[in-house]
Parts: C-alpha cells; sequence; structure tokens
C-alpha cells in the first residue's frame, strides 16, 4: 500500500495542533498538574515545526531546514520537561537548548549542509536521546502505581524503534536532494510514525494525570491527614476483608484497642499543637511496633485500632507492651516535648515575676472593687445639704398637685438654674448644653 505523503503530514500538523491545545486546556481544568503545560506546548511546536518541514520548496530553506528542524527538537525538550515536572522534577533551562544547538552547529559545516541524509540522522539521533530519557524518567518512577505508566513506556520505546528505522531507511536509500525527500519512503515512514505517535501518547499523557488525580482522591478520603494512618472507613474496610478472608482459613486474628489517657488535658494546659504532635509521636511508636501485615488507623480523637493477622492473645499482649514502650521511649527523645516543657516553665516564671513586680497593673478584683464603690458612695452623700433640700422640695411640690392642693407661694426672688456639677460628667457636653438653655424655676 502506497502512503500518500502531504496527506500523513497535513493530518500530523492538525492533530499535534488540536492535541496541543487540549493539553492546555486540561491544564486549566487542573492546575495542579504543571507537566500538562509542558506537554501541551511540546505539541504545538512539534506541529508547527512539522508545517515548516511539510513546507520545504515553498518557503526559504532556512525555515524548512533549520528552524524546523530546531523548533521540533525544543518540542520533544519540552516533552521531556513535563515528564520530569510529572514525577516532581525540575529541568534546567540550558537543557531545552543543548539539542538545538548541536543541530545548528552542525548545520555550519558544509558536508552536513548538503547532504539531506546527513541531516535526518543527526535529527533522527538527538529524537532518540530524548525519547530515551524520556522512557527512563517514566520507568525510574515505576513505584508509583499507576496503569498507564507501562503502556507509556512501551508506546516510546515503540517511537525509539520508529526512529532507528528512519535512520536504516535513508542509510540504505539515500536521499539526493530535498524535493525527493518529501516524495521519499523515509518521509512518508515518519509521517506515519509520527501520527500514530502523537495520537497515543497524548492520550497515555492525559490518562496518567488522570489515574493520579483519582489516586490522590482516593488516598485523602481513606488517610488520616494528621497522623497519615488510615482512618475509621479504611480500617474498617480493609479489617472486613482480612476478617473474612482468614476466618475462611481458620487462623487467629487479634485486635488492639489504643486510647491515649489524659488526652484533653493536654489539649487544654499545652493547646491543640501540642495535642496533634502527641498523635504524631503515638502513629509513629505504632507504626514502627507493628509488623508489614498488620493493619492499624485512627478510628477517632485519640483511638487507634490494631487489627494483628495470625497472632495469638500471648503475642497480641506483646505487640501492645511493644507499643507502649515504643511510645514512652519516642515522648522522651523527642524534642518537642522538652521544648514544651521548657516553654510552660518559662511562662509559668514569667506570670510570677509580672504578678510579683511593684510596677505591674493587673486586672481588677472583687476586693479592689468594693473599696472604689465605698468611696464614690461616701462622695455622694458628702453632698451639699441644698442640693438635697431642692431636690426634697421640688418632689413635695409634685406630691401636693398630684393631691389636688394649691401650689405654695414664695416670697422670695427666684434665682436661676444651676447645673449640678456631675451633669456634664454623666451626660455628656450635648445633655448638659441642651438642660442649661432650661427656662429658670424657684
Amino acid at each position: 500500500m502506497e502512503l500518500h505523503t502531504p496527506t500523513l503530514a497535513l493530518v500530523a500538523v492538525s492533530i499535534a495542533a488540536i492535541l496541543g491545545v487540549l493539553l492546555l486546556l486540561a491544564w486549566r481544568r487542573d492546575e495542579s498538574t504543571g507537566a500538562l503545560v509542558w506537554w501541551g506546548i511540546g505539541y504545538l511546536c512539534g506541529g508547527a515545526s512539522f508545517g515548516l518541514l511539510t513546507a520545504r520548496g515553498v518557503i526559504p530553506d532556512v525555515l524548512s531546514i533549520e528552524i524546523a528542524n530546531a523548533v521540533l527538537l525544543v518540542s520533544y525538550g519540552f516533552l521531556y520537561a513535563g515528564t520530569r515536572a510529572f514525577h516532581g522534577r525540575e529541568t534546567p533551562a540550558t537543557l531545552f537548548l543543548v539539542a538545538p544547538l548541536i543541530w545548528l552547529t552542525a548545520m555550519r559545516v558544509p558536508s552536513v549542509a548538503a547532504d539531506i541524509s546527513l541531516r535526518v540522522i543527526i535529527v533522527s539521533g538527538l529524537q532518540c536521546v530524548l525519547v530515551s530519557l524520556m522512557a527512563y524518567e517514566f520507568w525510574r518512577e515505576r513505584a508509583e502505581a499507576l496503569l498507564s505508566r507501562w503502556p507509556t513506556i512501551v508506546i516510546l520505546v515503540f517511537q525509539v524503534v520508529m526512529l532507528n528505522v528512519r535512520m536504516i531507511t535513508v542509510l540504505t536509500n539515500p536521499v539526493f536532494s530535498d524535493r525527493e525527500f518529501l516524495v521519499h519512503r523515509a518521509f512518508a515512514v515518519m509521517a506515519f510514525g509520527s501520527v500514530l505517535y502523537t495520537i497515543t501518547f497524548a492520550f497515555l499523557l492525559l490518562s496518567l494525570t488522570k489515574e493520579r488525580s483519582e489516586q490522590r482522591h482516593k488516598i485523602a478520603a481513606s488517610i488520616d491527614p494528621l497522623t497519615s494512618l488510615a482512618n475509621r472507613r479504611a480500617f474498617m474496610s480493609d479489617a472486613e476483608a482480612v476478617i473474612t478472608r482468614r476466618t475462611s482459613r481458620s487462623e487467629p486474628i487479634a485486635l488492639l484497642l489504643a486510647d491515649l489517657d489524659h488526652f484533653k488535658r493536654i489539649n487544654d494546659v499545652f493547646g491543640h499543637p501540642a495535642g496533634d504532635r502527641v498523635l504524631q509521636l503515638f502513629a509513629a511508636a505504632l507504626t514502627r511496633a507493628i509488623d508489614g501485615d498488620d493493619l492499624v488507623g485512627r478510628i477517632g480523637g485519640e483511638e487507634f485500632a490494631i487489627l494483628l493477622a495470625g497472632k495469638s492473645e500471648a503475642a497480641a499482649i506483646a505487640v501492645a507492651e511493644r507499643v507502649r514502650g515504643a511510645f514512652a521511649q519516642r515522648a522522651e527523645e523527642s524534642t518537642d516535648a522538652r521544648s514544651l516543657r521548657r516553654s510552660a516553665s518559662a511562662s509559668r516564671h514569667r506570670a510570677s515575676a509580672r504578678m510579683t513586680s511593684p510596677g505591674c497593673s493587673a486586672a481588677p478584683t472583687r476586693r479592689s472593687i468594693r473599696p472604689r464603690r465605698r468611696a464614690a458612695i461616701a462622695s455622694r452623700r458628702s453632698a451639699p445639704k441644698a442640693r438635697r433640700t431642692r431636690r426634697h422640695r421640688c418632689r413635695s411640690r409634685r406630691s401636693r398637685r398630684s393631691a389636688g392642693a394649691s401650689p405654695r407661694v414664695s416670697a422670695r426672688p427666684r434665682k436661676p438654674f444651676v447645673n449640678p456639677p456631675g451633669l456634664v460628667a454623666l451626660a455628656g457636653k450635648g445633655r448638659a448644653e441642651e438642660t442649661s438653655r432650661l427656662p429658670s424655676r424657684p
């Protein structure tokens, strides 16, 4: 079957551009995965470079040969940087320029610039190196259980094989002109392999990010964030499965329940951060004291459960004693516990020093309030007698009016109304000014 090279080239350019945009849109939806940005930019650069390669003979050779292959190598550098970012590693900026600089330097050699077969071998060899590095990055992180990891490694190895096939094809069937290269079998193989690699690799990259996101959500729903132990739901589910499996084989099972004494007192006296640190110390002691086949989880605030599969009662008691001893030892060796004791002692000494200092001011107590109240009552009792007499006279006049008696007429001249001295202090300036404008009364 004969492959139509221009059609394959157009399909490769379109697919690379569309998948690059889709990868960037996937990153916009979940910005926690920065690798999608590198992969999306790499796909866009790859589509642009393949478009420039296809336009050879229509645009200048500088664009269709030197710049096109340099952009292609830059796109592979972005893909490699995305692979490193996916596994939490940074990529130096110089790494993006190594392969393009090697290519541009080789193009300064006249024999390389004049031989198209040699140029294909150089570019394909650099691509092989970058793709092999990507496969190695995925393989070195194989401890992370991702189902799409191994198909990704397989497709990368397949791409390396296709690049080697292209180099072998060029060596066995040399190309003598740039125009002949576009209709050569090697270019058709390159275009067909690029289409398959572009589609499959993008699908696997999206599958990897989605699988990791689901795995993180699952872990967050089943792991206690403070102690990194299984929470109540995860412990009950795993324990039920273990009990069912062990019971069918008539194997012994032991269950230990651990509760920290006086934990509420620790939170009340030293604060919740100290209580969290105590829980972390106990969780670390539990993890170190039990075996790998045992289950441990935090089922309450300070309550923990340990399921010992295949252990008798005596073995379970031994494990409990080992956990208790390990926790006591870690509590004594913890630098946080020592600093906590020192800070508590220092706070107590500073508080006592403030209370015993002659110049300190404390909050008023009941004993300090009583003398003030007595002094206020005494000052009110020592007010001028005329003021008390005037208030008594006003009350007696109101009582006579209410009884229907005629008011008593005084022959003394009227005096202007004088504000009491304490009115301004009690009612404020505005109230005092308003009272001062009242009409005079006898």
